[in-house]
């Protein structure tokens, strides 16, 4: 193993450090935003959203700081070079984990106390079919971690964060199931996917709960509603779980308080639109979406709810352009962080909206996260917040690389 070498070179107020390692002869690339300088965000509940592009003047915004660091593949693993893919970060019981995929298999990274990220699982401990497969959700619930992805539906527990293996629903019951998420919380773990309609035409949900990650029950309620319907994002709530995705081609949330009874709630516009992404910060729950499973142009939206995902309303997003994609969303210790990207073919931006109650989100400007080419990232795939910084991260340049960008929003 070679050791990992550290270069710091500082320009101003701006610090970069690079960090070179290989482990097991795999580098991968990533550069770490943090706010060195920044005026904290006014985001009362009355405040006004300012209209724009995000790179429009917005106040104070931070030059952040850039860190180059890395992290490890699987041994002898690097024929074609797969790109790296970060899909999800959660933070629990002390920790915090990354999860995606390298090298073609699923994989799950651990940061330590040094910032450093550390390969945790490993080959052996992967199931056979996970070959091509990447993670795409993980979290911490009371009996440990769980991560799912695709595109084989693969499930892996893990007391510790440490060591894993397959857990979850049966492989064989979530046979077919066409995308995958999870959710941790008070009331134990969902897994939910996206299936074809045995008939052939449309979606169904497939929901599983699980109190302890041993015993899982399916919930045969969520398709009770005719017509095709599809889950796509999942979120934990003190009093249960809340759901997302679309039912005949409207938005539409799916609430339980049990885990097994699933009540469904179809949003009345706008039409042609799924909900991608969903996230709870006490009653406040909001979900961000747009295109359909048929890919209409829909223009990325948000909806918010009030009273823990029973009643919901419109809110007010401002988008940089009519092809703004919504790609992460996540709740803080003060509201909600949203990232999308939007311009024309090599013209990609990142755009990044803040909201305290989920009903006006204000377009925030980080300057460096698109700037140098070392530095370019052209989507944000993973968002997750801590008590004092939301941590965004994304790949940079080309498919083939390994290089990623990772920018903190501190908490203020």
């Amino acid at each position: 193993m070679r050791r990992s070498q550290t270069r710091t070179i500082r320009l101003g107020r701006r610090e970069i450090r690079r960090s070179r390692a290989a482990l097991g002869g795999i580098g991968v690339v990533v550069i770490a935003l943090a706010a060195a300088v920044i005026t904290p965000l006014a985001l009362g509940t009355g405040s006004t959203s300012q209209a724009g592009r995000p790179g429009a003047d917005i106040g104070s915004m931070a030059v952040p700081t850039v860190a180059m660091t890395s992290f490890a593949g699987y041994p002898g693993q690097m024929a074609g070079a797969p790109r790296l893919a970060v899909n999800a970060i959660a933070t629990g019981d002390g920790q915090r984990l990354a999860v995606g995929g390298t090298d073609g298999h699923p994989a799950v990274w651990r940061q330590d106390a040094g910032g450093a990220w550390t390969l945790v699982t490993s080959l052996s401990g992967l199931p056979a079919q996970s070959r091509t497969a990447a993670l795409t959700s993980v979290v911490h619930g009371p009996a440990g971690w769980l991560a799912v992805g695709m595109p084989w539906p693969v499930s892996l527990t893990s007391g510790d964060g440490v060591t894993w293996r397959p857990g979850g629903p049966d492989s064989d019951d979530l046979t077919g199931v066409l995308s995958i998420a999870a959710a941790g919380g008070p009331h134990g773990y969902i897994v939910l996917g996206k299936a074809l309609a045995t008939s052939g035409h449309g979606c169904v949900a497939d929901v599983w709960w699980s109190p302890d990650l041993r015993i899982w029950t399916r919930a045969h309620d969520v398709n009770a509603t005719n017509g095709s319907s599809q889950t796509l994002a999942v979120a934990a709530k003190t009093d249960g779980f809340v759901s997302a995705g679309s039912h005949n081609g409207m938005p539409a949330v799916w609430v339980t308080t049990n885990g097994p009874t699933w009540r469904t709630i179809v949003l009345p516009s706008p039409a042609n639109a799924q909900l991608n992404q969903i996230a709870v910060h006490g009653n406040l729950v909001v979900a961000t979406g747009g295109w359909d499973h048929q890919h209409a142009v829909t223009p990325a939206f948000a909806e918010f709810s009030a009273d823990g995902g029973l009643h919901w309303q419109m809110a007010h997003l401002n988008l940089p352009g009519q092809d703004t994609v919504i790609t992460a969303l996540t709740a803080t210790p003060k509201g909600f962080v949203a990232t999308g990207s939007y311009g024309g073919p090599g013209q990609h931006q990142i755009a990044v909206w803040t909201s305290t109650t989920g009903a006006n989100w204000t377009p925030v400007h980080l300057r460096g996260l698109t700037g140098t080419t070392a530095s370019r990232t052209h989507v944000i795939t993973a968002l997750a917040a801590s008590s004092d910084a939301t941590t965004g991260i994304g790949p940079v340049g080309s498919a083939a690389n390994r290089h990623a960008v990772i920018f903190t929003l501190p908490a203020g």
